[in-house]
């Protein structure tokens, strides 16, 4: 009954995000419900352990959203799940939820964001499928015959089967035992400005011809107003009829309730507007949907970087939710250091800097002003912004209504150091000399070579981590790596790129669980450049046969934000 915690995710500082907050209190309910699904109940084999982790989840919501009530839970839900599973599920790294396993030493390689994240979105489909009362008396039903025994997920099923119409095994194959999401295109014939016909299409992108059942809330506005249609899609083309008739349509968005899942090609009409008026959609949840669906959008080379960017400048100022803020922040972190070409960066600065800055002076609690204020400092470039973040880093300025804990102060340090300020050095040593708490100061004194400003240094240290005692402390390697590979240090450090990932194979058998995906992350994070690209691609292409194929899944999907930023930031 024992439940152990990392220290960082339960005693927050001061200057704690919402974020932070819930997130919290989400992993306390989320370890507590373990006790029933993993503990009375567990699975009979690793190809289910993804059961435990998807209910511990569902469960966590439903204790913790009513502690909450001032939060919109399902635009919660959508920025918790959908951009993280989307992360892999469109790259060629996609796995299913379920997956066969052979051997228990390569379990640890079956958790990430498929079962954390996709899984729960697949869960929530499912209750809609059955009905909340059906599903809830069908997962007692499930506890109660497998009480302190072993199940499967076939054995859910079966529980659950007998309570709908719907076909659940067929169900079940597209959603949890097969790889990928559905591709759903928007097709809207409008004549004398009404609309004629509205259909939606389904396609599999890899071409296994899976139909993906699913539940969607069609928002559509025109001059009747905003309408909802609730619409099943079982097909590979289903039509909404009531939808005939509308007139003067301005956008027609799936996604409406945060429901739909998959890579959604919305009309050209749709895409326009949200690409520049997505600020003027009215409903938070709505807005929060289109604003996902955009940057999908942006990945698939439907929309230009620079369209999303210009609409971010102009929503952000505008955003009255937290939840969509914190969101949209991320987006113009990526946007800018992944997405935006360096050359074109030095336009960008001035003008992201200035709205960021604004949003800080503007915020009225500390968590939302702790937002705006991690966001510049992870995006702050021009010498302005660099030489006000210095000063607040040396006490000479203080943000109103922001205290600044040991930890924040030693992060702006670190990211003073990774822009070359002529003092860097001395930053990293008064910094060192700061801390009261012992575990951050060695944290700190870890990370500090992976900052130095001479190349050789940095390059001497990652030679370092070939050494998997001195990888122990993974979250401080991790550290250390994104800052080797921080955008600002493409240039010198792309020659580690390699060496890096030749690491991966030894990571896997020495390290935590998550310690592959993040360390390939954490190195191929920062590029964007098409030889590092194509570099990348041949590296993945030799692997040999025998090389574990979920680590090779992994890496493909760190892979794909390198690959989509080499085409988007030519």
């Amino acid at each position: 009954g024992a439940v152990y915690y990392n220290a960082s995710g339960i005693l927050l500082d001061e200057s704690a995000t919402q974020t932070q907050l819930l997130g919290r209190a989400s992993l306390i309910s989320h370890e507590t419900a373990h006790m029933w699904f993993g503990d009375l109940v567990t699975m009979k084999w690793f190809n289910d352990v993804w059961m435990k982790e998807v209910f511990a989840n569902v469960m966590a919501a439903k204790i913790v959203n009513p502690s909450f009530p001032d939060v919109n839970h399902d635009l919660r839900f959508l920025y918790q799940h959908y951009p993280s599973a989307y992360e892999v599920d469109r790259t060629g790294g996609a796995n299913p939820i379920r997956q066969p396993l052979a051997n228990l030493n390569e379990a640890g390689s079956l958790y990430g964001a498929i079962i954390y994240q996709k899984a729960p979105i697949v869960m929530r489909q499912l209750e809609l499928v059955l009905g909340a009362e059906a599903f809830r008396d069908g997962l007692r039903a499930y506890l109660k015959r497998h009480a302190f025994a072993n199940a499967t997920w076939p054995d859910l099923v079966a529980e659950l089967d007998g309570r709908t119409p719907v076909d659940l095994l067929a169900w079940s194959q597209a959603w949890v035992d097969e790889p990928g999401r559905p591709r759903i295109h928007t097709d809207v014939d409008v004549s004398d400005a009404h609309v004629d016909r509205l259909t939606f299409r389904l396609e599999d992108p890899r071409g296994r011809s899976l139909v993906w059942a699913e539940q969607l809330r069609v928002l559509a506005d025109s001059s009747a107003g905003v309408r909802a249609f609730d619409v099943t899609i079982g097909a590979p083309v289903t039509e909404v009829a009531g939808a005939t008739g509308l007139p003067n349509p301005k956008w027609i968005l799936p996604v409406g309730g945060g429901l739909g899942y998959g890579d959604f090609v919305l009309d050209e009409m749709t895409l326009k507007y949200i690409s520049t008026s997505l600020h003027d959609i009215k409903d938070p949840l709505t807005r929060g949907a289109a604003l996902v669906t955009l940057w999908e959008s942006m990945l698939e080379s439907r929309v230009q970087t620079s369209t999303v960017m210009d609409q971010l400048l102009i929503a952000l100022p505008r955003e009255t939710d937290q939840l969509t803020i914190s969101q949209m922040l991320e987006y113009a972190r990526a946007g800018f250091w992944r997405f935006t070409g360096a050359d074109d960066r030095g336009a960008l600065a001035p003008k992201l800097e200035a709205v960021i800055r604004g949003g800080l002076d503007r915020a009225k609690t500390t968590s939302a002003k702790a937002s705006w204020f991690n966001a510049l400092r992870g995006i702050a470039t021009t010498a302005p912004a660099v030489a006000w973040l210095e000063q607040v880093w040396s006490r000479k300025i203080k943000v109103p209504g922001l205290p600044l804990a040991e930890a924040d102060e030693a992060d702006l340090a670190l990211e003073l150091a990774v822009r070359g300020v002529p003092n860097a050095e001395d930053v990293l040593a008064t910094q060192l000399g700061r801390f009261q708490n012992p575990d951050r100061k060695a944290r700190f004194a870890f990370v500090m070579p992976a900052l130095s400003p001479d190349a050789a240094v940095r390059e001497k240290f990652f030679e370092g981590l070939k050494d998997p005692a001195r990888r122990r402390r993974e979250a401080r390697v991790l550290e250390a790596a994104r800052y080797l590979h921080h955008p600002l240090r493409a240039a010198a450090s792309k020659k580690l790129v390699r060496p890096a990932l030749d690491l991966l194979h030894e990571i896997q058998r020495t390290g935590d669980i998550f310690f592959p995906k993040r360390w390939a992350d954490a190195t191929l994070g920062g590029y964007q450049a098409v030889t590092t690209a194509s570099e990348v691609r041949a590296f993945i292409d030799a692997l040999p046969p025998d090389y574990p194929p979920r680590l090779r899944w992994a890496l493909l999907a760190s892979a794909d934000g390198l690959f989509r930023a080499a085409r988007l930031s030519r």
